[in-house]
């Protein structure tokens, strides 16, 4: 007896530049980092079985338990997971189902590596997913063959009928390298006046201030004008962008750490001091030692203002200052 296919997967891939999308960002900055793990979660539950995860009272509970965080911030971040279009609000509000464009395609490109039929039979998004699942005509006739082909005893001098030769797919066709005029368009809808919310927190993720777009702007030029010098391919605009925030991040990290390209700052030579200049500067000394042994004195007696004047300048404590300046004419 066959084995039931599986609905569900035992892994779905994690992209590297999940934390770049602008809705996660937005996501973390409503409800917090905590709210990348309840996204994640949710991910697990409906991948576990299948596309899709039917809404009721229980799913709160179960992500409470799972994650250890209330039914209320669960429920909270559902909302606005739905909000920023991680989950498809449409169905949602028809059906009471958990599910999105991006994780049916996920599912349907996983189940095809596998070698296993995937169909979205329910709650399809995009209609053209079950198309590219279907069997092709001349397979199809193929395994017809198979099964209306009596079989037949193979004799000493009798050789097996041929099996029939399965036609190799088509390798699918490499991405073409973007034109200047697609990085034009592209550029054009990055900074469009819609995008300024998400322009403005990309300035905050980078270090800068919100109106600093024109300085993401040189970035991006930079970036684009590398990738046309290299003939960098991508799919769409989603990769596009994706792939030039990084590029800017990394082009914002360099800069900061080598402002001047490595070179060394030119510093401006000396020039030597003049003799009004020296002398200058030895009578401001000689002012600020004065001031200094003023304010020693200030509040002394005078036997001992006598007595550190002898220690200062090496006289003999049993004669007096006449006697002793008398016998040292260099002291001063």
């Amino acid at each position: 007896m066959a084995r039931i296919a599986k609905s569900g997967l035992e892994y779905f891939p994690f992209d590297i530049d999940f934390f770049q999308d602008i809705r996660i960002r937005k996501l973390i900055k409503r409800q917090g980092g905590k709210a990348v793990t309840v996204y994640t979660l949710l991910l697990c539950l409906i991948y576990k079985n299948g596309y899709y995860i039917q809404w009721d009272d229980e799913l709160p509970f179960i992500g409470s338990e799972m994650s250890g965080f209330e039914e209320a911030y669960i429920s909270e971040v559902i909302k606005i997971c739905l909000s920023l279009g991680l989950f498809d609000k449409e169905i949602f509000d028809k059906e009471k189902v958990l599910t999105s464009k991006g994780i049916q395609v996920r599912y349907c490109n996983i189940q095809r590596q596998n070698k296993r039929i995937g169909r979205i039979d329910k709650y399809a998004i995009v209609d053209e997913l079950n198309q590219s699942f279907k069997p092709s005509s001349s397979v199809e006739k193929i395994h017809t063959v198979k099964k209306s082909t009596p079989k037949h005893r193979a004799t000493s001098h009798s050789e097996p009928p041929a099996e029939p030769a399965v036609p190799t797919p088509a390798p699918p066709p490499s991405p073409a390298p973007a034109t200047s005029d697609d990085n034009t368009k592209w550029l054009v809808e990055f900074f469009a006046d819609n995008n300024q919310e998400n322009l403005q927190l990309l300035c905050k993720n980078f270090g800068l201030k919100p109106e600093d777009i024109d300085c993401l702007r040189k970035l991006a030029d930079a970036v684009v004008a590398e990738w046309e010098l290299s003939r960098t391919t991508h799919r769409d605009y989603n990769d596009w962008s994706r792939h030039l925030i990084s590029s800017m991040r990394i082009k914002k990290r360099d800069s900061t750490n080598h402002p001047n390209n490595n070179q060394p700052e030119a510093r401006a030579p000396k020039r030597p001091k003049s003799d009004v200049q020296r002398l200058n500067e030895a009578t401001e000394r000689r002012r600020k030692e004065e001031q200094r042994r003023t304010e020693e004195l200030k509040g002394k007696s005078s036997a001992e203002i006598l007595r550190q004047y002898r220690e200062r300048n090496g006289l003999d404590p049993g004669k007096s200052i006449a006697d002793s300046l008398d016998q040292s004419p260099n002291t001063t």
